[in-house]
């Protein structure tokens, strides 16, 4: 069977409050043409299709709309699985409509339920191959509560109770083996963060499994599997080095920071006389992001730069001179004005150490409040007090919306 791995979309995601349902139209556009170039039998989403619990109508359009054009474009199976920014309860709540397409959704886990179990047929009506979906799993999923059970001793529990359910996803899956005939190979899922794994400075993606600061090793998944499509890390890569285990990372950049990072899906072929073959698709750049750091000189010949690529750029500035500008954002507009370079984020490095070496040496940022952090870069800027005073009622009003409507200020994936 042709499989496609795909995770980590975030439907309905923003960045500095720019929406990215063009970028996520456009990728789901692209990826239903790979669907039928491909003639993929399976595709696999394994979590976080949206990027929060409670979606919009536009992400909630977007994903209806790609699973019809998905199913259109010959996909005969369409196995989704829930993952930490997922609601369960949401993405299971169609699922005999769903099931009627042969899409199945798998929202919750737990000891005697690992998951969903598949059977999958192939063109020719004799099964192909078994996925054991596994999707994000919770502390309640694995962990039965032990009063007074220290800190240790509860990460220990959450190791055990991933492994144990991990094998018995691989237990139903090997008893749904036919009869007769040769065995069919086993794909298994799972959201997680695997040992070893690789992220990205400011993606926000959690080091933790089931709730707890913890990593689980490739060893729990079984050897024996003929691919492990895992979800979480937004990197494309493999796990432990070994080339069926594997992240195909988010399909479009979540942040700055993912900006340079080539792109993927993976294409997976299996049967039960041939061994597996594993081959990335680079994705297009359906927007292009850029980070443009130095002193006022350098950013002005980068963004000269972009200017002669052309094309429309979503840019951060990150300005680390030695001399402090006077208006550092009124300077980064009239370098792009007239262009179709966007500026969403200017940051100025040097301001903020400069605030915070001003008191206490051993001071670090995490031990400050946002508005100490506010008031120290006004005094080191020199700002009048009366001036003070009002930018400071300005920006507490800003913190003040941020609590009222649940923005915490990062997109923790």
């Amino acid at each position: 069977m042709n499989v496609l791995h795909t995770a980590d979309w975030h439907l309905g995601m923003t960045l500095c409050g720019r929406r990215r349902d063009t970028e996520a139209a456009a990728f789901l556009d692209w990826l239903a043409d790979v669907i039928e170039r491909e003639s993929v039998d399976l595709l696999l989403v394994t979590g976080d299709i949206f990027d929060n619990g409670t979606p919009s109508a536009r992400s909630q359009t977007l994903y209806y709309r790609f699973l019809t054009k998905a199913a259109a474009a010959g996909c005969r199976h369409i196995i989704i699985t829930a993952g930490n920014h997922d609601s369960p309860a949401f993405l299971e709540a169609p699922h005999e409509i769903l099931e009627a397409l042969n899409i199945h959704v798998v929202g919750t886990a737990g000891a005697g339920k690992p998951g969903g179990t598949f059977l999958l047929d192939g063109s020719d009506k004799t099964p192909q191959l078994i996925v054991a979906a596994v999707p994000f799993l919770r502390d309640r999923d694995i962990r039965r509560s032990a009063p007074g059970a220290s800190i240790g001793e509860k990460a220990s529990q959450v190791r055990e109770g991933v492994r144990s359910l991990y094998n018995e996803a691989w237990e139903a899956a090997c008893a749904m083996q036919p009869s007769s005939g040769p065995k069919v190979p086993v794909i298994i899922t799972g959201h997680l963060f695997a040992a070893g794994g690789k992220t990205i400075e400011g993606d926000g993606v959690r080091d933790q499994v089931a709730g707890f600061i913890e990593r689980v090793g490739a060893d729990i998944f079984p050897t024996d599997a003929a691919y492990v499509a895992l979800g979480h890390l937004h990197v494309p890569q493999t796990v432990a080095g070994i080339n069926t285990i594997r992240y195909p990372g988010s399909p479009i950049p979540v942040g700055f920071g993912e900006a340079e990072q080539r792109k993927e899906v993976i294409l997976v072929t299996t049967g039960s006389e041939i061994p597996t073959v594993v081959r990335p698709v680079p994705v297009p750049q359906f927007r292009r992001l850029a980070t443009i750091q130095g002193d006022l000189l350098t950013i002005r010949h980068k963004i000269g730069e972009l200017r002669m690529t052309g094309g429309p750029v979503w840019a951060e500035v990150i300005y680390n001179g030695s001399v402090l500008p006077g208006d550092l954002m009124g300077e980064v507009t009239g370098m792009t004005e007239g262009s179709e370079i966007e500026v969403l984020k200017v940051k100025d490095i040097r301001l903020v150490s400069e605030a915070l070496s001003a008191y206490q040496s051993c001071e670090e940022l995490e031990e400050l409040t946002e508005t100490e952090v506010f008031e120290r870069c006004m005094e080191t800027a020199d700002i009048p007090s009366e001036q003070q005073e009002r930018l400071m009622a300005t920006f507490r009003e800003v913190l003040s919306a941020m609590d009222s409507d649940g923005t915490d200020g990062g997109n923790l994936s």
